[in-house]
């Protein structure tokens, strides 16, 4: 018997377009399992009343009452939220926005979309690989939440960066010096020296890319040492 495939509804806030692209590129080894209604892809509302999945890109305008809205409908039509990439997860690169310009955000108005509305699974990144969008639907769609832990955990959280990874991992002695913090950071904030990472602080932009993937700070997640 064939299985319907889900409905995946994909709304895009503020952001620099990164996440969406790293969907696109995700979508051909996904369709024959979702139908995905993205608005880059289609004129007019969403395509369903109702949708199985809702992929968020972009950080909330808290000065923004259309957002605000939009994100709380979003909630009543979508079974399971996600936020993806890095802004809609934990703020990321948004929480340097300042005001005084058009179209006048305040400073420090960006906020993670956990702080309107609830999240079920969070993914960061900047931007998250396609790969990882990839494996997100597969253990998804299989119901293995075993595997999806990690993205359960981090719906929870509001912030993360290196700063949190030097204080939870490196300070504390349980960093291996394995170069996963180097390897992933976007902009180069985290140099491995004598095997032990340094955190460039004016580099870090705040994405919690280095935390998880870093296999310990993401075992300590897992394991419930959740950060407040």
């Amino acid at each position: 018997m064939l299985m319907e495939k889900l409905k995946v509804l994909h709304v895009d806030f503020a952001g620099c377009e990164g996440c969406n692209v790293s969907i696109i590129r995700a979508y051909p080894k996904l369709m024959k399992d979702i139908e995905l209604d993205i608005s880059y892809l289609r004129d007019g509302p969403p395509k369903y009343d109702e949708y199985d999945v809702a992929l968020i890109t972009g950080g909330a305008c808290m000065n923004e009452p259309r957002v605000l809205e939009e994100l709380k409908e979003i909630r009543e039509k979508a079974r399971v939220v996600v936020a993806f990439g890095s802004c809609a997860a934990l703020g990321g690169i948004l929480r340097f926005a300042r005001g005084g310009q058009e179209p006048r955000p305040d400073h420090r108005n960006f906020q993670p979309i956990n702080s309107v509305i609830p999240v079920d699974y969070s993914i960061p990144g900047c931007p998250p690989t396609p790969q990882m969008l990839q494996s997100f639907f597969k253990f998804f769609m299989a119901g293995n939440e075993s595997r999806l832990r990690l993205f359960k955990v981090t719906a929870g959280l509001k912030k993360l960066s290196g700063f949190d990874l030097i204080d939870d991992v490196v300070l504390t002695g349980l960093c291996i010096g394995c170069g996963a913090c180097e390897l992933s950071c976007p902009t180069g904030a985290i140099k491995l020296v004598d095997k032990r990472p340094t955190l460039i602080q004016e580099r870090c932009i705040r994405c919690g890319t280095c935390y998880i993937r870093c296999p310990r700070a993401s075992q300590l997640m897992c394991l419930g040492g959740e950060k407040p």
